[in-house]
């Protein structure tokens, strides 16, 4: 068997050679490049990124490098490694200009017999050189995925393009971000106002349809430095991601973003790479921080507050990418304590078994921990996934499980030794580490300081279980690269397919050499949940797969009813689209009336352009907001990607888009009748049903938008609910709505 894969693998190089070598060379995709974009480029990178396998890219340097050398670089289609490759500022060879000590070489490209597609989800294959990142793209994937330019009047002088996951904004004429790619912060890209021109941008085609957003740059570049997420909003009654956080509370110049109000967007993403594993991780941390908040064990002492941000690494209730390592109990911050095997992505640390059967009062004296390396490998992650891997707890904020669904032996949790997350250690900035650690045998770490709780303790100092139950279990998630240039197909095609696999793989990708595995969101959420980064109205075309290009049914989608109380379930590329009934706002899992939000009082995109607010980018005035009537309509998007498209219009909530392409009101009887496992409260809340003989039934024909009761100001607070009173009550000194019994 063995001799045949050798022989297999041979006829397989020997036809890649023959392939390669009986067609001409193509160094088309090289891209010519203006003074302005050279004056802001990285000082080594390849443009194009990202060619299709028998094609190349240029090389530039501006650090007066003459030549380019690594093992599996090769030029004008060279099968293997010949030597150091030559490069230019003569005005030849790809150069632009002549002379202006950019060296430069086109037709650069990885090394035929070198090429090796399972390196990236076996589409692709990766390298970093001399700091710059070159891609290669199977050139089979030429033509198949579909994308296309669309429209962006509140951004204009942008180009735009759109493939079915992934959304690229080209500030062509450095309008919005003059710097790019040299910004740290590119122009608020990740705020709720304006001057976030590429959220706006996407909001503008595609509607208020998602969760969570991520910006990074399309290459590499200063543009973005590291990860960050910028939160706008929440939804949870009670718990979840943001506690301290009333419902519906954003920033005014949200309205800035697209004219209309952004309801359902959670938070903005900034990410400086999202391609390589070790870099993925950053994303992942990210996105926990979407659906999981900041500091949920802050409220309990016994749990460490950390940096207030993060768990801490000396606790052992989550071990997900929101967590550091353990750091050095005398050192603290960033000293690391080290794997056995030397791993720089150090230790975590795990309860022993005695600590079971040892009283709170005697933990110091009966209860040990022991030291296990961070996953770094596939095998490592698949073998110990709950150290690296989102923990039950966690998977509950987020709304992912039920809080009966976590194991019982899941619910009890220690803190141990110093605070070295909270500012501990010997530095002169630091103060010093008090508790004491005996780690000399790392299987049986003890310290004179040992905490226990549990995920009971945790929950009630959080003020009760969360509201909603459940959230996050689909992740609407999109994707947008920027960049002062257009993308190359290849570097389309990349893209897309690989926000395609982040939604579909349940393992992590091993990959070549030694790098670091990819781990997807699936298997970092233990398959609860899905990062559903699906644009609508898209065509997938044959270029990989993903369940959202396939079509479901409407009843299996909405089946069960999975929105929460005065939402509307449509089915959307495959996955249930929660919409609140018009006249509501909300994220369609937990709607409200206006008045319990700061939704009341936002002001209008034209009252915010005539106001001293510095809310749009580059203090540019954007005509389309000039006139009161000439703004979008609710709930913005363009036909037809908006998920309820309707000829040329879109129309509201529940709409129904007849045979002339005209929206009609909705009727009662698609909204009541048919929804298996709709409640009594869900019912109610729709506005134009009724529940009668233990089912939903339709109450009139047509249905009219639910009137704005104002609660705070009700004299009887069970007479204002929007449904059954007996399920709500107020809180937070009577400025909340909130779940009543949490």
């Amino acid at each position: 068997m063995d001799k045949m894969k050798r022989f297999s693998a041979v006829l397989f190089l020997a036809w890649r050679l023959l392939s390669v070598k009986g067609n001409d060379f193509d160094c088309a995709s090289s891209l010519s490049l203006s003074q302005t974009d050279l004056l802001y480029m990285r000082t080594r990178d390849f443009v194009p990124m990202a060619y299709f396998e028998g094609e190349g890219s240029k090389f530039i340097s501006s650090t007066g490098d003459q030549t380019v050398d690594m093992g599996k670089l090769c030029v004008d289609g060279g099968a293997s490694y010949s030597g150091p490759i030559q490069l230019y500022d003569d005005g030849t060879h790809g150069d632009d200009f002549a002379g202006d000590n950019i060296f430069t070489r086109e037709c650069v490209h990885f090394c035929t017999v070198d090429i090796n597609f399972d390196d990236y989800f076996g589409f692709a294959m990766e390298e970093k050189i001399n700091n710059a990142r070159l891609i290669v793209v199977d050139a089979s994937l030429k033509g198949t995925v579909p994308y296309e330019a669309v429209d962006t009047p509140l951004t204009p002088d942008t180009k735009a393009i759109a493939s079915s996951h992934a959304f690229f904004f080209a500030d062509v004429n450095r309008r919005y971000h003059p710097d790019f790619p040299k910004s740290l912060s590119p122009n608020g890209a990740a705020g709720p106002s304006g001057k976030s021109v590429a959220v706006s941008a996407l909001l503008q085609v595609f509607g208020d349809v998602f969760d969570l957003v991520t910006v990074t740059p399309l290459v590499r570049s200063n543009a973005i430095g590291g990860a960050g997420i910028y939160k706008w909003q929440h939804w949870d009654r009670r718990g979840g991601v943001m506690i301290n956080q009333n419902v519906g509370r954003i920033d005014k110049c949200s309205i800035a973003v697209s004219g209309v109000p952004i309801h359902r967007l959670t938070g903005v993403v900034t990410n400086g790479d999202v391609v390589s594993g070790d870099e993925f991780n950053g994303q992942l941390h990210e996105l926990v921080h979407g659906v999981s908040g900041y500091s949920y064990n802050g409220p309990l002492q016994k749990a460490r507050n950390g940096d207030n941000m993060h768990i801490p690494g000396s606790c052992t209730f989550d071990h997900s990418s929101l967590q550091g390592p353990v750091w050095d109990w005398v050192e603290g911050y960033p000293i690391g304590i080290t794997a056995t095997d030397g791993s720089r992505r150090g230790v975590r640390l795990v309860e022993n078994e005695d600590c079971e059967d040892c009283d709170d009062g005697e933990l110091e004296n009966c209860c040990s921990f022991k030291y296990m390396k961070t996953p770094v490998t596939k095998a490592e992650l698949m073998f110990n996934p709950e150290l690296m891997t989102m923990s039950p707890f966690m998977l509950y904020i987020a709304g992912m499980i039920g809080f009966d669904e976590i194991p019982n032996d899941k619910k009890t949790y220690y803190c141990f030794g110093s605070d070295t997350d909270g500012g501990c250690g010997s530095q002169e900035s630091q103060k010093p580490c008090v508790n004491t650690v005996d780690d000399s045998d790392r299987s049986a770490v003890t310290s004179n300081y040992t905490e226990r709780f549990t995920a009971k303790e945790l929950v009630n100092a959080n003020g009760g279980k969360r509201f909603p139950e459940k959230k996050f279990n689909t992740v609407r998630h999109a994707a947008i690269h920027i960049s002062s240039r257009e993308p190359t197909e290849a570097e389309i095609v990349f893209y897309t397919i690989l926000w395609r696999h982040h939604e579909t793989e349940t393992e992590p990708w091993e990959r070549i050499n030694n790098k670091h595995p990819i781990q997807p969101w699936s298997f970092h959420t233990s398959g609860k949940s899905i990062l559903h980064s699906r644009l609508h109205g898209i065509e997938c075309g044959p270029g990989g797969s993903s369940p959202s290009c396939d079509q479901s049914s409407d009843d299996e989608v909405c089946d069960g009813h999975p929105c929460g109380p005065g939402a509307i379930c449509m089915n959307m590329d495959g996955k249930p689209f929660c919409m609140c009934v018009d006249g509501t706002v909300g994220d369609g899992i937990e709607c409200a009336f206006p008045s319990e939000t700061s939704y009341a009082t936002l002001p209008s995109a034209h009252d915010l352009l005539n106001s001293d607010e510095k809310c749009f980018a580059q203090d540019d005035v954007w005509t389309n907001f000039v006139l009161e009537e000439s703004l979008p309509s609710y709930p913005g998007g363009q036909s037809p990607y908006s998920p309820t498209s309707c000829g040329s219009k879109v129309c509201s909530v529940g709409g129904i888009c007849n045979a002339k392409n005209k929206c009609k009101a909705p009727k009662s009887k698609s909204m009541c009748e048919g929804n298996q496992g709709i409640t009594r409260g869900k019912c109610e809340a729709l506005g134009c049903c009724k529940w009668k003989k233990g089912e939903c039934r339709k109450n009139g024909n047509e249905c009219q938008k639910p009137s704005d009761p104002n609660v705070f100001n009700c004299p009887d607070i069970n007479t204002c609910c929007y449904f059954d009173c007996k399920y709500l009550t107020l809180d937070h000194n009577g400025a909340q709505l909130g779940q009543v019994g949490n």
